[in-house]
């Protein structure tokens, strides 16, 4: 079996003998130790590029275009300080020429080395053309621009990307034809040789790594495998800079290992482009002399590792350097087969750039890395970088996928003194090429490391095609039928799109991610990938194409079937359409396409004003613009800035009117009366409204007629005439119903339970809301579900139910997390707030306020931060921070100010006049509750009318002005009783009036106001209510004498309080002391000892 292995390597590789003289050894070595001595001094590319130039020139000056060569390079690099106009991209074709010349002039020079002026006989061709290349680059691309006359600029304006990527791909060429050509014969001369001065220096170890971070997972079960298995063989797999190397290295040196493995090896293929050349490389790792060396050096290795009386360890990094191209990989397999059978205690671990491991007939055991997640990236920063991560650096580590040694290059440049925020500037313009540490090599610059896969041998210009247009989509590409076959369509004929996904995949630049599953790459990929999209290419064009087509026909978000399709896209169109911005692609129906997707955004909470306003500039028609400008106007309302919005909308509308569009007009009046909604100019809304509905119903428009009815509801509801609000959700709800349209009923139920807890029917509301709920479930909005999980939460938070009310909020925030929506996470930590406020959590309140306000800040929702901070001064008047309240209250209506909202500043100056009465600051107080009382009248809000004349109320109380008081607490009363139901409100007012007669001494009326409070309490669910009122009934009792009924109605409220840990249950106690003391079932000192009071009515709670 082994004879006949033998000769198998035999036929198959040659023979592998020196044919180079004796000196070209010593050659080789005086040359790498000044190529490493120039890079070691710290010399930068550019210096090394001229050095060898003129190295190579002066050397080789006899040979034809040698000399040329490195001339003209040399008048490349310099002219850079010459360059006047366009300096940007004169500088990139520099860039690009010096750092491709840089390997074909290492090249050269070793082919010099080896051979001398013979080594390149059969290079002359291939020299002139190269000569003659150059000579182009300068005197077409580069000199032209050192003068300032404005014609250059003119007929070069036509200069882009798309001819640094023709000269990157004609630089590539030259540099395969150099290093690829002559490479191979001339390393094997050098490191085959024999003769008296040659010598093998074998492979050192690498060192063990000093850091490694969250690859414990990863590690174990390698030397698991390694320990447990007989012949173990393992590939390491993943994409470049994924910390391949780094996991094998940790292996190597693993105590376990060393003791199971006292014979370890380590061999680089980075410097092996053929199978030939990687032998060569395991036999210099054995330390096989090369004096010694077989004509069948594959025997001699085997038997060279079969003979080891210990067991053998070899390590092989980096081969796909030799697998990956296509001719030498069955040569690989081959070796690798024979290898393996070299001996019974010999383990073999190698690592591959990609998915793929070799194709060999015995198994492999594989470990394919992918990124860090956020927790180990920002630890593996802050361990190297001796920074803590800040905002800039926690953005541009999300945008470095988890690959450490973009991590690596990072943290360095950031302890060189570079600057986080110009660096995450420079990633957004320039991609990976923004992270390097100086030099060209893959562990030096993240942009090499990159282009070492996107430029394998592997990958053809159609996978490179392929790999741009998935760049554009960064929700990646869709592995459904359909989107596979339109993506398809895009491509050239004859492109088969699945073989080359799976090259893409074996390659590690692309993997399936999610359910369902979509082709993506890693970020720091998919930024450099983006460089390859050519503009001229009609794949870019097509591809814009297919996605207008799309949001078109899918416009809208109403239909299950269209969010199925658009939501997944979402990223795609966005990035897509302004790919076409960029290409100036602007077909007629380019304004349909951006108002499509901006209404799909809206309804996602996703703010596009400024994606909006850059199709806005183009030369577009006027339906167009119309259509763009009215959905600016939407988008900034729907952000609360009304002012903008107010700029868009008569422009939209004028446009409209003189397209004789109809329909436009009136979609735009209706946006119009959304604006005055806002503004609380209720009128101007409702003719705005009339005037829509009256255009819809002329054009038989059900779905615009349904919108406006459901619009004219949310009026009444503000008005608080629910019964005309109610009429209107039912008209809309028909016409929805009609259209079978489950988006608008699920909507049209939506409001009607807030109706409903308006009228405090409860069991109602949380009917319309399943309803709701039921209708969202259907047609899978999860915004919608989300939205009604949170109104239930808010429900049964008004019921007492907090804990029920709990789960409903996370649910809620679950899914707003899944949807990535901001602003209904803001919305349901508010909610989660006053959850904690109820329950005397006012540490856990303020955090949950404090996440709210910074999502509002992030969206940049200023009516959100203004209402927060509201809550937020509610929260320090929790705390009797009555100073810290009245500058949170403060900071608030200045935000309501700015964007023009009425309610707000009502409600801020309502409350600030609370503040001013618990502070005892009456007069102040008083002036806050008129000021904020003839606000809620010119906004027609009934119900904060009745608050106010409330809280009035209570001021008169205070300063004992009964009648004043009686009068204040009427007007609020009759509010309640007759224009609005709440129930809460109207309890609320009738313990003050219960208190006012109290003060008189109306003992009979005032029980009666206190039973009447309580009845009210219990209808609305409300156990702090009723806790309250028992209470005040207890108060009651003690002062007509009645200690028994005192007695039982303070245990009556205790009991409420106690179990809803209501803040109450303090001075309740205490209250029920004074009873106890005055029935002398305990002393006075007693009865002022909170701690004795609780532990006697836990005894009594006992018994």
């Amino acid at each position: 079996m082994r004879q006949s292995q033998s000769k198998d390597i035999k036929s198959f590789f040659g023979t592998l003998v020196a044919h180079g003289n004796p000196r070209s050894h010593s050659r080789l070595d005086r040359g790498t130790l000044q190529s490493a001595s120039k890079l070691d001094t710290g010399l930068n590319a550019i210096s090394t590029t001229l050095l060898l130039a003129k190295d190579v020139g002066e050397a080789a000056s006899q040979v034809p275009y040698v000399k040329a060569v490195a001339g003209v390079l040399s008048q490349i690099i310099r002219i850079r300080d010459e360059i006047q106009v366009n300096k940007e991209r004169c500088g990139e074709i520099i860039d690009l020429v010096q750092r491709k010349s840089t390997t074909i002039l290492q090249s050269l020079d070793k082919v010099y080395e080896a051979k001398g002026a013979e080594g390149f006989e059969d290079l002359k061709s291939d020299l002139e053309a190269y000569a003659d290349f150059l000579r182009a680059v300068l005197q077409e691309e580069l000199e032209p621009f050192k003068t300032q006359f404005r014609w250059t600029s003119y007929i070069n304006r036509g200069k882009n990307a798309g001819d640094l990527q023709k000269l990157e791909r004609e630089l590539e060429d030259f540099k395969d034809r150099f290093s690829m050509k002559r490479l191979v014969e001339i390393s094997v001369a050098l490191l085959s040789q024999t003769g008296p001065s040659a010598k093998i220096i074998p492979q050192a170890l690498p060192p063990s790594p000093k850091l490694v971070i969250g690859r414990d997972s990863v590690v174990e079960p390698i030397i698991q495998v390694i320990l447990s298995f007989p012949e173990p063989r393992v590939a390491i797999l993943g994409p470049g800079g994924i910390g391949k190397t780094t996991i094998g290295t940790i292996v190597l040196h693993d105590s376990r290992i060393i003791t199971a493995y006292p014979t370890r090896y380590f061999v680089s293929s980075e410097l092996a482009p053929t199978a030939e050349l990687l032998v060569i490389r395991v036999a210099d790792a054995l330390a096989i002399p090369p004096s010694d060396r077989r004509t069948d050096l594959v025997s001699q290795i085997v038997d060279t590792i079969r003979r080891d009386t210990y067991p053998v360890f070899l390590f092989i990094d980096n081969l796909e350097t030799v697998w990956d191209i296509e001719e030498e990989q069955q040569k690989v397999d081959r070796f690798l087969e024979v290898l393996s059978g070299a001996s019974s205690k010999f383990a073999i671990l190698i690592t591959m750039r990609g998915a793929q491991k070799p194709k060999t007939s015995f198994p492999w055991d594989t470990s394919v890395l992918f990124g860090l997640d956020s927790s180990n990236s920002i630890t593996m920063y802050e361990e190297l970088s001796g920074n803590p991560v800040d905002v800039p650096a926690r953005e541009l580590l999300l945008k470095l996928g988890g690959i450490p040694l973009a991590i690596k290059l990072l943290a360095s440049m950031v302890e060189e003194g570079d600057d986080l925020a110009e660096l995450l500037k420079a990633w957004l313009y320039h991609g990976p090429k923004a992270l390097e540490i100086g030099g060209i090599h893959r562990l030096s610059s993240l942009e090499q490391s990159v282009r070492l896969s996107v430029f394998s041998p592997r990958i053809d210009d159609t996978g490179r095609l392929v790999l741009g247009l998935i760049a554009l989509m960064p929700d990646g590409l869709s592995t459904s039928t359909p989107w596979l076959e339109g993506f398809e369509s895009v491509l050239p004929e004859a492109t088969f799109l699945q073989s080359t996904l799976r090259t893409l995949r074996r390659a590690a630049l692309l993997e399936k991610t999610g359910e369902p599953s979509r082709w993506q790459m890693l970020p720091p990929i998919r930024q450099f990938c983006l460089q390859l999209i050519d503009p001229t290419s009609s794949a870019g064009v097509s591809l814009v194409r297919l996605y207008i087509e799309m949001i078109i026909e899918h416009w809208n978000h109403a239909s299950s079937a269209s969010q199925s399709i658009i939501l997944p896209e979402m990223g795609n169109i966005r990035s897509v359409l302004l790919h076409g911005l960029n290409l100036h692609y602007l077909p007629f129906w380019i304004g349909e396409a951006v108002a499509a997707y901006a209404g799909w955004a809206t309804w996602q909470n996703i703010d596009e004003s400024i994606f909006l306003s850059s199709f806005l500039q183009l030369p577009i028609p006027t339906v167009e613009q119309a259509n763009i400008s009215l959905w600016l106007g939407k988008v900034h309302l729907r952000w609360g800035r009304l002012g903008v919005a107010e700029n868009f909308f008569p422009h939209a509308l004028e446009l409209f009117i003189e397209l004789q569009d109809r329909l436009g007009e009136a979609n735009t009046q209706k946006s119009i009366g959304d604006l005055h909604m806002r503004r609380e100019q209720l009128d101007t809304a409702e003719a705005a409204f009339a005037c829509a509905l009256e255009l819809y119903h002329e054009l038989q428009n059900r779905w615009g007629e349904a919108e406006v009815y459901y619009a004219i509801g949310d009026l009444h509801m503000r008005r608080e005439q629910l019964d005309t609000a109610e009429a209107a959700f039912a008209c809309a709800l028909e016409l929805y119903h009609e259209l079978q349209n489950r988006w608008g009923e699920a909507e049209v139920y939506y409001a009607i339970g807030d109706l409903h807890m308006r009228r405090n029917q409860l069991g109602a509301s949380e009917a319309s809301f399943t309803q709701a709920l039921r209708c969202y479930s259907i047609i899978q909005n999860r915004v919608g579900e989300a939205n009604v999980n949170k109104s239930m939460g808010d429900l049964l938070m008004y019921r007492d139910q907090l804990d029920a009310a709990e789960s409903l909020f996370k649910c809620a925030l679950e899914l707003y997390s899944e949807i990535q929506s901001r602003w209904g996470e803001a919305n349901t930590h508010n909610s989660i707030g006053y959850l904690h406020v109820r329950r005397d959590q006012l540490d856990a309140a303020g955090t949950s306020f404090a996440s709210a306000l910074e999502l509002y800040h992030e969206i940049q929702y200023r009516e959100g931060e203004a209402n927060i901070r509201l809550s937020i001064g509610n929260l320090h008047m929790r705390r009797d921070q009555l100073h810290e309240a009245k500058t949170s209250i403060t900071s608030a209506v200045e935000k309501f100010i700015e964007i023009n909202d009425k309610r707000g500043i009502a409600g801020c100056t309502f409350l600030l006049g609370k503040v001013y009465f618990r502070n005892k600051e009456l007069e102040a107080a008083d002036a806050k509750f008129s000021q904020a009382l003839t606000y809620w009248e010119d906004i027609g809000d009934n119900l904060c009318m009745a608050q106010t004349h409330q809280a009035i109320g209570d001021l008169h109380l205070q300063r004992m002005q009964l009648d004043d008081a009686e009068t204040s607490l009427n007007l609020a009363l009759d509010i309640f009783t007759t224009k609005v139901t709440y129930r809460l409100d109207e309890a609320l007012t009738t313990r003050s009036i219960g208190k006012l007669y109290l003060f008189r001494g109306h003992f009979e009326a005032s029980e009666r106001a206190f039973s009447r409070a309580l009845e009210l309490d219990t209808t609305a669910s409300s156990r702090v209510g009723q806790g309250q009122s028992h209470r005040c009934l207890g108060e009651m009792f003690m002062k007509k004498g009645d200690l028994n009924a005192a007695e039982s109605s303070y245990i009556d409220a205790l009991r409420l309080f106690l179990e809803i840990k209501d803040y109450q249950m303090a001075p309740c106690l205490l209250d029920l002391g004074k009873v106890w003391a005055q029935q002398e079932k305990i002393n006075k000192s007693e009865a002022l000892d909170a701690e004795f009071l609780k532990a006697r009515w836990d005894e009594g709670v006992a018994t």
